[in-house]
């Protein structure tokens, strides 16, 4: 019965080396590391796309064994849209600029991100952006901090700051190859003391000037060229610091980058 007992309860160790290589011969496995890739990927499939990204990074920072393979293999390649707002809004608050900054390296953002969504992302300085620095295909970058839908307000102020985040903008919407950016929206915090001097409201006037750059744009409904209307609406974004259209994209729909006059926008 002594015997018996002892072969039931086997050593886990035992147990868990029990794994088969894909050759079909055991492999030793005593974390997560040491799985297989496929394992690894099958797994991380059932994750959102942010935590998917986020355990290739912690699964890299615990290993050297081949991060690069089993890193592409986890991630994969579809990364159009990389949206914080999809993950528990606990764990997007406390990654910082770092997590962001390795998330973006271990997913070539810089070559396949067109919607970047930062949403509850309050941690951040804007410093981990720095990977996208360049990038010819972002389409939108959205630095407001909240889901859509969501009081822009947000408490304590975070510390998102745009003597990190400006810079890698203006590399983007001066790119020689093309620029493909067609929305932006940033933090209220930087929209509360607008100044005419200050080195925002001058890149609001850069961003202005490459949508002047891009030639005659219509509104899809009535064709009248944009942007057009009184004050701030006759701009692409707001630079009226009087107004409180200052800092907003007007003309290009916030979902589908498609472009409408005010008076359309409003009736559609």
């Amino acid at each position: 019965n002594k015997q018996a007992t002892m072969t039931e309860e086997a050593p886990i160790d035992n147990k868990i080396r029990r794994i088969a290589a894909a050759g079909g011969s055991p492999q030793e496995v005593r974390c997560l590391t040491d799985l297989p890739s496929g394992i690894l990927a099958h797994a991380a499939s059932f994750l959102a796309a942010p935590s998917r990204a986020l355990f290739a990074v912690a699964l890299d920072e615990n290993s050297a064994v081949s991060p690069n393979e089993r890193s592409s293999s986890i991630v994969g390649n579809q990364w159009d849209i990389l949206d914080f707002g999809d993950i528990e809004k606990k764990l997007a608050e406390n990654l910082n600029d770092e997590d962001i900054e390795r998330v973006l390296q271990c997913i070539d953002a810089v070559n396949k991100v067109k919607r970047l969504k930062l949403a509850n992302c309050v941690n951040i300085t804007g410093a981990g952006l720095e990977p996208l620095r360049g990038s010819l295909i972002i389409e939108q970058i959205d630095l407001s901090l909240v889901g859509e839908h969501q009081s822009p307000k947000i408490y304590p102020e975070p510390s998102i700051s745009c003597n990190h985040v400006l810079p890698i903008l203006d590399t983007i919407i001066a790119s020689e190859g093309g620029c493909a950016l067609r929305h932006l929206q940033f933090p209220l915090v930087w929209l509360q003391e607008p100044s005419t001097d200050s080195e925002f409201h001058q890149f609001l006037q850069r961003y202005n000037q490459m949508w002047e750059n891009r030639g005659a744009i219509s509104c899809l409904e009535c064709n009248e060229v944009l942007p057009c209307g009184s004050g701030s609406r006759n701009e692409w974004i707001g630079t009226d610091t009087h107004g409180p259209e200052y800092g907003q994209q007007y003309s290009t729909c916030y979902g589908c980058f498609k472009h409408y006059c005010y008076d359309c926008k409003m009736n559609i």
